[in-house]
């Protein structure tokens, strides 16, 4: 099963990588490769203790005095402004030059970025555009592009003409960023478009996650899943904001949220995927000496969480990162140490699936902390490229495979959480079915105690107190005769002998209805005609009308009596309480099953009021339950009652 998940998830991310490449193939044809960076990108750092310098200061400096890079940039070491230049051109030797295409874009990659000033000088040296903004003191609307969640600034460059390009960075923290260069169209057109679809699909299957999750919670009701459920919506959240759509579409007037609230999201996700992982695993009971490590570690994130919110307000918050990348570090480790130990001795081998999801977790994690201290892994390269292969623009300050590495965790716990569901309705189907034979056996032990006591009784009664009853009656008729001098006293003899006989039909009545002697010797069928005929005696005013096509004398074992038992009852009620007129009894082969009914004119009761479900309705319904079978009550007052059973074939 897992190596079937494994080639799926492979198939899968391959096609839609075809399609990608496709779709890109479809919409760039003719066009050069966006988003590449423009050319090499000069550095400069200004010296704090000279001052500030002006863009005309950083033009007549000489081009040796800028640090050249290919891949901008790291920022990591750089402690007070920064200067990048650049020059583009927009050259008509290109392949499928177009020279209506003079409106370009110059876009920064860094939403967190505080103040950044652009300038725009053509060939001649003459300033063009220049714009400052930022993340801290400058609301959304600031921007020169406000409706772009990065730093976009627009650029104006006829054909066959050079732009050069001056950024000031003000920054006394470590910072990543990358500068790409756009034709407007393709920007606002296909690039846009792949963004859109790809961020869409994303959102949705998260919030699809969300909501099956929830479901599969509650249903479950394992609630140590709402840890995960909080951490996926969390990490949702935070994409949101680290890309810089937080910013754009929530907080636009307040800049200072856009460095917390995103941190602070990383920091939350990280806390709940730990509760969850702690729970997952039954840590407290199963390890409870990692589990205090792990509560600890806990404390530990939360409380650099503070540490953050309390530095941000002193204007300096980068700091905390060190000590929380360490700290996380070390977690891993010890993660990785107890999952190998419960792999390698414990022969857990069922969880190795895990380490990919527990892996991508704190890449991501680890990814981000990277990104806010100014550093690039070697894997955001990789990312980029292979976005470039398809005809992507990288535009996503979160590195594309921390987001696809969240998404591969989300299908991963999603399928083990199924599986896991799937095996606990198994195991609970089990339980149910283990008690519903004990609860079985124990109601047939029930009824065959209740049978033989029965027996016992009937036996007692028609062998010893109807004999007695019997020899009584024949000593009275004794008596009667001797006293034949004496008619007050004959008479009196008489109505004695009179009663004697009534209890003595009443007595061997009841021996019957306890224990049926055609139900032993003559079968079901005969047994149950009895019932009927002795009704019609019992109530002359009553019409039974009795109709079977069911091969009755089949049934066998403890069915024969529960159903005998059931017809019984179901006559004791109507004539002990429903005053009727008409009475139908059937028992009609429904397919294999057993259908019985009974339907009288009487007068009815409410099914509604408990008490009416006397002794009788209570032992027909344990009766059934025994058969497996469906019972069905109609009733109204003063419109009689219908009663149906159905037994299936493995009932009887």
């Amino acid at each position: 099963m897992k190596r079937s998940l494994l080639f799926l998830t492979i198939a899968l991310l391959l096609g839609l990588g075809a399609s990608i490449k496709w779709l890109s193939g479809l919409m760039v044809e003719g066009i050069p490769m966006p988003g590449e960076v423009p050319g090499e990108i000069g550095v400069f750092e200004e010296d704090i203790d000279i001052g500030p310098l002006r863009v005309d200061d950083i033009r007549r400096l000489p081009e040796t005095n800028f640090i050249v890079r290919e891949n901008c940039c790291e920022l990591g070491n750089s402690l007070g402004p920064i200067w990048l230049r650049f020059k583009v051109r927009n050259d008509s030797t290109l392949i499928n030059f177009d020279r209506s295409k003079t409106q370009f874009f110059t876009e920064i990659i860094n939403p967190f970025l505080p103040k950044l000033s652009y300038f725009h000088f053509s060939e001649t040296g003459e300033l063009r555009d220049s714009f400052t903004t930022g993340a801290q003191g400058f609301t959304f609307r600031e921007r020169p592009d406000p409706n772009a969640r990065n730093f976009r600034f627009p650029l104006s460059l006829a054909a066959d003409s050079t732009a050069l390009i001056f950024i000031r960075l003000e920054i006394n923290e470590p910072q990543h960023l990358r500068v790409l260069f756009f034709e407007q169209g393709e920007r606002l057109g296909h690039q846009q478009w792949i963004v859109d679809i790809l961020m869409t699909v994303f959102f949705v299957f998260c919030t699809l996650f969300l909501v099956l999750s929830g479901i599969l919670i509650a249903v479950s009701r394992e609630y140590f899943n709402w840890y995960y459920f909080f951490y996926i919506l969390v990490t949702t959240l935070f994409i949101l904001a680290h890309l810089g759509l937080g910013f754009k579409y929530v907080w636009p007037e307040h800049p200072a949220l856009q460095h917390i609230v995103p941190m602070a999201l990383n920091t939350l996700r990280l806390v709940f995927g730990i509760l969850f992982f702690r729970l997952y695993f039954d840590l407290p009971r199963s390890a409870s000496r990692f589990d205090r490590f792990v509560r600890g570690s806990v404390q530990a994130f939360l409380a650099t969480l503070a540490l953050q919110v309390i530095a941000q307000a002193f204007g300096s918050f980068q700091w905390v990162f060190y000590p929380f990348f360490v700290f996380l570090m070390l977690f891993c480790i010890a993660m990785l140490v107890w999952l190998l130990h419960e792999i390698l001795f414990k022969r857990r081998t069922h969880i190795s699936a895990l380490l990919l999801v527990i892996g991508l977790n704190f890449i991501g994690v680890a990814a981000t902390t990277l990104q806010y201290l100014g550093y690039s892994p070697a894997f955001f390269d990789i990312t980029d490229d292979l976005l470039t292969a398809f005809g992507i623009a990288n535009t996503f300050y979160l590195p594309p495979f921390v987001i696809a590495a969240f998404f591969l965790e989300m299908v991963l716990v999603f399928y083990f959480s199924v599986r896991r569901f799937l095996r606990l309705i198994e195991k609970n189907q089990r339980a149910e079915l283990r008690i519903a034979r004990a609860k079985e056996e124990g109601l047939n032990a029930l009824v065959v105690g209740a049978e033989n006591e029965r027996k016992r009784i009937a036996r007692e009664l028609h062998d010893g107190a109807c004999v007695n009853l019997a020899a009584i009656n024949m000593k009275m008729d004794v008596l009667r005769e001797q006293l034949t001098d004496s008619p007050d006293m004959a008479d009196r003899i008489r109505d004695i002998t009179d009663d004697l006989d009534a209890t003595y039909r009443e007595v061997r009545g009841i021996s019957h209805d306890l224990m049926s002697k055609a139900l032993e010797k003559t079968g079901l069928s005969a047994a149950l005609e009895e019932l009927v005929v002795r009704a019609r005696q019992a109530q002359p005013g009553l019409e039974v009308q009795f109709y079977s096509n069911y091969p009755l004398d089949e049934i066998g074992g403890l069915s024969k009596i529960h159903l005998y038992r059931i017809v019984q009852e179901l006559l004791g009620n109507v004539l002990k309480h429903a005053k009727a007129k008409h009475l139908h009894i059937q028992l009609i082969d429904n397919e294999g099953n057993l259908l019985l009914t009974a339907e009288d004119d009487g007068r009815g009761f409410d099914p509604k009021n408990v008490e009416t479900d006397g002794i009788g309705l209570s032992n027909i319904r344990t009766r059934a339950e025994v058969l497996r079978a469906t019972m069905h009550l109609d009733a109204a007052p003063g419109k009689g009652t219908f009663v149906s059973v159905e037994i299936p074939k493995e009932g009887l």
